[in-house]
C-alpha cells in the first residue's frame, strides 16, 4: 500500500497516511477541520537481487 501525503490548508500540518489506492482521499483535517490537500512526494523504489545492474553475472538462457 503506497504512503500518502496530506497539507491542511488552514493549520498547514503535514499528515502521512499508508492507504490502498482505491480508498477514498481524506478531506478533512483531525486537528483543526481545515480542508486537507494530497501532496506530492519523492518515491523510494529500490531492485534488490542479481540480474538488475549491468555489473550483475545475468543468466544466459538457452533458445
Amino acid at each position: 500500500m503506497p504512503m500518502y501525503e496530506y497539507q491542511c490548508e488552514k493549520c498547514k500540518d503535514i499528515v502521512e497516511v499508508l492507504q490502498k489506492v482505491s480508498d477514498e482521499p481524506l478531506t478533512t483535517c483531525e486537528k483543526c477541520g481545515g480542508t486537507l490537500h494530497k501532496g506530492f512526494t519523492n518515491m523510494t523504489f529500490h531492485l534488490y537481487g542479481p540480474g538488475f545492474y549491468t555489473t550483475d553475472n545475468k543468466r544466459k538462457y538457452l533458445k
